[in-house]
C-alpha cells in the first residue's frame, strides 16, 4: 500500500472527526450562542430606539428661462456697447453654484439665526450664550457652513434638468421651512443682483449715449438699454427668478423618518451577535483542547 494514500486517509479521518467535534461543540454550547446573540440584539434595539429620528424635506425645482431669450436676441449688440447681459448656458450654472456657495449658506444661517439651533447642545438658551470656556472653541460660521452642507444636499439631474434640494434634520417642521426658504432666498438674492447689475448697465449706457452723436451707435445703445429695462421689469415681477418650484417641501408624518434604519440596525446586531457567539464558543473550546493536550504531556 502506498504510504501517501495511508496518510491521506488518516488526514480525511481527522478532518471528519474535527467536523463532528465542531458540530458537537455548537450543539453543546447553543444556549451560550443564543444568549450572546440576544444580548447583541437587545443592545442594537436600544441604540436604534434611542437615536434621534431624522426627517427629509425635499423641494423639486427647475431653472427658469428668465432673461435667456432677451440675452440671446440682443447679446451681440450688448457686446458692441460693452455690456454683458448674462443669460445663456452660464446663467444656470452660476445660479446652481450660488445655491451651493458658502456665501449664500452663511448668509442663510445668519439671517435665520441658525447657529443656536445647529449647535443646541453648546448653547445656553436662557442666558443667550455659548456653553464653552474657551472662546476659540465657540462654533464658527465656517463650521456651521460645513455642518449645514452635510444636512442640505443640492442635486442637479442634467438629463431632466431638475434640481432637488434635500434637507435632513431631526425637526421635521424646521426641515420643511429650511428647504423651502433656501429656494426662496436664493431667488430673492439673485433677483436683487440682476436688478442691480441691470441698473448699473443702464447708467453706463446713458453716459455712453451722451458721449456719441453717431446715429447708428445711439440706436444700438437704445436697444440695449431697452433690453436692460425689460430685464429689470421681469426681475421685479418674477418672484421665482432663477428657480421655479415644481413641488415644494411638505410636512411628513411623525413616523416617516429616514434615519435611523431600525430594522437594519437590529438585523446587524443579530448577525454580529451570532458571529461573536460562534467565536466565543470556538475560542473557548480551543483553549480547553490545548489545556487537555498539555495535561496529557
Amino acid at each position: 500500500m502506498n504510504p501517501n494514500d495511508s496518510h491521506a486517509a488518516e488526514d480525511y479521518h481527522d478532518d471528519e472527526i474535527n467536523l463532528f467535534e465542531l458540530w458537537g461543540t455548537l450543539v453543546q454550547n447553543k444556549w451560550i450562542i443564543v444568549m450572546i446573540a440576544a444580548l447583541c440584539v437587545s443592545a442594537a434595539a436600544v441604540v436604534a430606539f434611542t437615536m434621534t429620528p431624522k426627517y427629509e424635506a425635499v423641494v423639486l425645482a427647475k431653472f427658469t428661462e428668465e432673461s435667456k431669450t432677451l440675452a440671446g436676441e440682443y447679446g451681440g449688440l450688448a457686446e458692441m456697447a460693452g455690456v454683458n447681459l448674462g443669460g445663456g448656458g452660464g446663467t444656470k450654472d452660476a445660479s446652481l453654484a450660488y445655491l451651493k456657495s458658502r456665501v449664500f449658506i452663511e448668509g442663510f444661517i445668519k439671517a435665520n439665526d441658525l447657529m443656536p439651533i445647529l449647535y443646541a447642545k453648546q448653547w445656553d438658551s436662557q442666558n443667550k450664550k455659548w456653553l464653552v470656556d474657551d472662546p476659540e472653541k465657540t462654533p464658527s460660521l465656517w463650521n456651521a457652513f460645513k455642518f449645514f452642507s452635510s444636512i442640505c444636499v443640492v442635486q442637479h439631474d442634467k438629463k431632466t434638468n431638475l434640481i432637488t434640494v434635500t434637507v435632513t434634520w431631526k425637526d421635521r417642521e424646521q426641515a420643511v421651512d429650511w428647504a423651502n426658504s433656501l429656494i426662496k432666498r436664493a431667488n430673492a438674492n439673485l433677483r436683487e443682483k440682476a436688478i442691480a447689475e441691470s441698473q448699473l448697465s443702464v447708467d453706463y449706457l446713458e453716459k455712453e449715449l451722451r458721449k456719441t452723436s453717431v446715429v447708428e451707435v445711439q440706436q444700438t445703445i437704445y436697444k440695449v438699454m431697452e433690453t436692460q429695462i425689460k430685464m429689470m421689469m421681469m426681475a421685479n415681477t418674477q418672484e421665482q427668478f432663477a428657480f421655479k418650484v415644481i413641488d415644494p417641501a411638505a410636512l411628513v408624518d411623525e413616523n416617516a423618518y429616514v434615519k435611523p434604519k431600525r430594522s437594519m440596525i437590529i438585523t446587524l446586531g443579530a448577525v454580529c451577535g451570532l458571529i461573536l457567539g460562534l467565536l466565543f464558543v470556538f475560542i473557548r473550546q480551543a483553549i480547553r483542547n490545548r489545556r487537555q493536550r498539555v495535561a496529557v504531556l
